[in-house]
């Protein structure tokens, strides 16, 4: 049992001269996923004002060519009270110049109205398309560094990590499932320790724990579950 705990202690600090490395590397793909989404937010957004542009555009010709038929009923309308043959005819006449005129007036209000909008949202569809291409700039910036130091850090952790299959085939294998379990929950969790006080809690063990501990035993702390090695088995 005493090769088992050392070995035991030997792969708990491993793992933890190891978890700075491992940590960067599960952030930064993070970090890069996260800003993957902003860009493409930022694009789907761009997406959206350039087709409302589109519309405003489309519906500004639309209104544009109904001005220029309203512009044409009316020279036609005029055409008719001049040529009228009797009172009557000319009042119609007349009332069709007044009905087109009127309709003239609202096309080109309705025409600047429009025009404005469109060029509103040209302006802002410029400062959308710079936003854009800013954080794009910046996102492809970073996912090229992030790739290089990813490859650094991997090389690096294999470095830390080097002899750890050995060391995992020399335990238990129910030990050292027990041993992972816990390394997901808490930092360190082989709490090497010459004295009653666990080095992980700063709580002392029972007695008959600790006497258990240095006896070669697995022992655990009941207060925060780290499995407790007694240092002294650990020397040569």
């Amino acid at each position: 049992m005493r090769e088992e705990l050392v070995a035991l202690a030997k792969l708990a600090a491993m793992d933890a001269s190891a978890r700075h490395v491992e940590e960067e590397l599960r952030e930064l793909p993070a970090r890069i996923e996260s800003m993957r989404a902003d860009v493409q937010v930022l694009e789907s957004l761009l997406a959206q004002e350039r087709a409302q542009l589109g519309e405003a555009e489309a519906l500004r010709g639309a209104q544009a060519d109904d001005l220029e038929a309203r512009r044409a009923s009316l020279a036609n309308a005029r055409k008719k009270v001049a040529q009228a043959h009797n009172l009557r005819e000319a009042n119609a006449a007349e009332r069709e110049v007044e009905v087109n005129r009127q309709a003239i007036r609202d096309r080109e209000s309705e025409l600047e109205r429009i025009g404005e909008a469109v060029e509103a949202k040209r302006a802002s569809l410029a400062a959308r398309e710079a936003q854009f291409e800013e954080a794009r700039g910046m996102f492809e910036q970073e996912e090229r560094r992030s790739s290089s130091r990813i490859e650094e850090l991997a090389k690096e952790r294999d470095a830390l990590l080097e002899g750890r299959d050995k060391l995992v085939s020399d335990l238990p294998t129910k030990l050292f499932k027990r041993y992972e379990r816990l390394r997901q929950r808490i930092p360190d969790v082989v709490a090497v320790l010459d004295s009653e006080t666990c080095t992980g809690c700063r709580m002392a063990l029972p007695p008959q724990r600790f006497v258990d501990a240095q006896k070669g035993e697995i022992v655990d702390c009941p207060q925060c579950r780290r499995i407790v090695v007694y240092k002294g088995l650990l020397e040569p």
